[in-house]
């Protein structure tokens, strides 16, 4: 599917799901420039690997969005607009992953980790956001360390998150992992890597849980 596809029917969504969640809410005073339903589609697609920081996002969204939407905000004024629905953004998540759940027949699932920068390394000494709550972990892929979170997921094969979680970037990725598969009341297979390879799971799951190289 191409991105203006995407986004559209994206958009539909997200303002089907707003409208029914929100109809009885009226809101008194001054109307947002960027709608609920336009500030979570774009809170969403900001989400795609495609863009290398919220900056970029931005930059992309104002040079090539504008027809889609007119009335698009600074890189300030959108990070406030997306913290002010985090709320929302939070039910969002839970209505589509109840839509996606039935969906989902899946024979197996793959349990990773990835680790997600918070601050660019320059400023990660300073005192601030995160402080006491984001560390330095290594990448290995990209051989380079990153301050933020390490994600854990487990994800079917048909590509839905079923489940996630978030840890200290330093955090090892076995309890990460137990702590993910102690929510799992399935014996479905599980797949995972090789820095899985030491932790119970296998032996609490014996024939539903593999690692591989």
């Amino acid at each position: 599917m191409d991105l203006d596809s995407f986004l559209v029917t994206l958009y539909v969504i997200v303002d089907d799901w707003w409208q029914a969640t929100h109809r009885s809410r009226p809101r008194r005073g001054r109307p947002f420039e960027l709608s609920p339903s336009e500030a979570l589609t774009l809170a969403i697609l900001a989400q795609w690997p495609r863009w290398r920081c919220e900056r970029d996002f931005v930059r992309f969204a104002n040079r090539y969005l504008r027809s889609y939407f007119p009335r698009l905000l600074s890189q300030g004024q959108f990070n406030r607009r997306v913290r002010a629905l985090e709320p929302e953004l939070r039910a969002l998540n839970e209505a589509l992953a109840q839509v996606l759940k039935p969906l989902t027949s899946a024979i197996y699932y793959v349990l990773d980790t990835t680790l997600i920068p918070a601050i660019n390394r320059v400023r990660a000494c300073r005192h601030g956001l995160f402080a006491g709550q984001a560390t330095f972990g290594r990448c290995v892929s990209k051989t380079e360390w990153v301050y933020g979170f390490k994600l854990g997921l487990i994800v079917s094969q048909d590509g839905i998150i079923t489940r996630f979680g978030l840890a200290e970037a330093r955090a090892d990725d076995r309890p990460i992992a137990d702590a993910l598969l102690a929510t799992v009341k399935d014996h479905a297979t599980y797949l995972a890597d090789k820095g899985h390879s030491a932790v119970a799971w296998e032996q609490q799951r014996p024939g539903h849980c593999y690692t591989q190289t």
